[in-house]
């Protein structure tokens, strides 16, 4: 070829690296808000709604059984909430947030979001907001029923720990909801994950290193803030505060990547 038949354009031309998965297109409120309604109402069906009211059975339960076994030596009410939310926060935020997800893979419905352009951030908010909802909502009737009494700054700091807990559960159902296929294995594969995220903080008196791994969990940090309640210490601190925002955000990062790397958005 000529050197006056060459296109100047293309000897120009540089490669620029494929920055989709570091932009964060806009959201769109209408997208949110059916996004929300939709999931809402999943939660509200015969297949889900059976986990927040087994988890207000379980405080209740645990209110007497721990209350006819201390016999007024010890305050009940504390470990009967601690049980209930935890039971909550990994029930619904992580299995119920998981079979849904499943669940909407199963129907085909996920794929039909993705082509009416909702984008990865707009599924993923209006697949939080639900869930936090609901959660905050069993553990607020969680407290009452446990008997559990508390000052209006400790209210405030409950809530506030409570729906950062929430959030993360939920988004660690999400990544799990993007393996899974069915509603049976998502069952299964949440499993281990509700074992150690429920377990460890339970029973971190017994050994030192479950007593530090409970440091960095989140479900570890609302069962030292249930503590802290009952004893009138501050609910958390700062070293608390960082890991709750680090989990957060790492789990958001990791669910937008793996929602855009499984192909449901274009």
């Amino acid at each position: 070829m000529k050197a006056s038949e060459r296109n100047p354009a293309s000897e120009n031309t540089v490669n620029i690296p494929d920055t989709r998965v570091l932009r964060l297109r806009p959201v769109h409120l209408r997208k949110l808000a059916a996004i929300a309604e939709v999931k809402g109402k999943v939660l509200f069906s015969k297949n889900f709604i059976i986990m927040p009211a087994f988890s207000l059975g379980f405080t209740l339960l645990m209110k007497v059984i721990y209350g006819a076994a201390a016999q007024g030596e010890f305050n009940t009410n504390v470990y009967a909430l601690t049980l209930g939310v935890l039971m909550n926060i990994c029930m619904e935020g992580v299995y119920c947030t998981a079979a849904a997800l499943a669940e909407e893979k199963e129907k085909n419905t996920l794929r039909t979001l993705m082509t009416s352009s909702v984008n990865g951030l707009e599924f993923f908010i209006g697949s939080l907001i639900p869930v936090v909802l609901m959660s905050t909502v069993v553990n607020v009737l969680c407290i009452f029923i446990a008997g559990f009494d508390m000052g209006i700054l400790q209210w405030a700091a409950f809530l506030a720990v409570t729906v950062a807990c929430s959030a993360i559960s939920a988004v660690i159902g999400m990544i799990f909801g993007i393996y899974t296929k069915t509603q049976v294995s998502a069952g299964t594969i949440t499993t281990p994950a509700l074992l150690i995220l429920m377990m460890i903080p339970l029973f971190r008196g017994f050994n030192d290193t479950l007593e530090m791994i409970s440091e960095f969990l989140f479900t570890g940090i609302i069962y030292n803030a249930i503590s802290n309640i009952n004893s009138s210490l501050p609910v958390t601190d700062v070293k608390g505060i960082i890991i709750l925002a680090a989990e957060f955000i790492l789990s958001v990062i990791v669910f937008l990547a793996l929602y855009r790397k499984n192909g449901f958005e274009r």
